[in-house]
């Protein structure tokens, strides 16, 4: 009966009524904001300017707002006041701070993530021996997709607090590079004519920049070193187009009968 009747802490009442109550508002609230953020994602961010990067930081901060709301509306209907919530709060804070540590960290890693954006969705990053795109910045890790199709989960403190290759960060080009070693005796002009025509003739190598084709050198073994560069559009195509260049320049040089040793 006592339990029925609801148990006194303080100021506040804990009853069955009063819990039903906190449950309900925050199933409702809950789904409203699940409702709001998919209109969010779905309707209103495609129809602005901003890229596919921002578009998830936004929705995945209004998420984090809301649920904070949500739970302090629960708290609100129990009988605790915003003054308690505060309190409650800094008190959990504190808790956390101690014995979770790790976890808040990432936390709060996450949230600069996603209002900085030194790293958004869809950048291609280097983060360690992981490389690839950045698919997801959840809670506590962040979903980096490397080129064999796994998925590495990094710490988002990783990504705050050690050097971190964003090669799509300010540029979204990728670079090609290609060293080719050819004998001393070889026409350095044919060569070089050689390289510039097989990287222009490719149909993902970019106009501007322009490709080059530099001689580095003499190796120790005695042999001249071309490197040849160009530009395509996103680093995930420099490798086939790095493959495609190669086999396209041993082909040529087979037809001109010029030995690469």
């Amino acid at each position: 009966m006592q339990l029925l009747r609801g148990i006194t802490i303080g100021e506040l009442v804990l009853s069955p009524g009063n819990i039903v109550r906190a449950l309900a508002v925050f199933a409702v609230a809950s789904l409203l904001l699940h409702l709001f953020r998919r209109w969010l994602e779905r309707r209103l961010l495609p129809t602005t300017r901003m890229d596919e990067g921002m578009r998830a930081s936004v929705a995945t901060l209004v998420g984090y707002a809301g649920m904070v709301l949500a739970i302090a509306m629960a708290l609100a209907a129990i009988g605790v006041g915003l003054e308690r919530i505060a309190w409650i709060a800094s008190a959990l804070s504190v808790g956390i701070g101690f014995g979770l540590q790790a976890i808040v960290q990432n936390f709060i890693s996450g949230l600069i993530l996603l209002a900085e954006r030194p790293v958004k969705v869809g950048d291609w990053v280097v983060v360690g021996d992981a490389e690839g795109d950045i698919r997801r910045i959840n809670v506590r890790a962040t979903e980096i997709q490397t080129g064999d199709r796994t998925t590495v989960l990094v710490p988002n403190s990783e990504l705050i607090t050690k050097a971190v290759r964003n090669r799509t960060y300010a540029n979204a080009e990728g670079l090609v590079k290609i060293v080719l070693p050819m004998p001393l005796s070889t026409d350095a002009e044919l060569v070089r004519s050689l390289l510039l025509e097989v990287m222009r003739g490719h149909p993902g190598v970019l106009d501007a920049p322009a490709p080059g084709v530099t001689l580095d050198g003499v190796d120790e073994r005695n042999r001249l070193l071309f490197n040849a560069t160009c530009y395509v559009a996103t680093p995930r195509q420099a490798g086939g187009t790095r493959s495609d260049l190669l086999f396209e320049v041993l082909r040529r040089l087979r037809e001109l009968r010029i030995r690469m040793l």
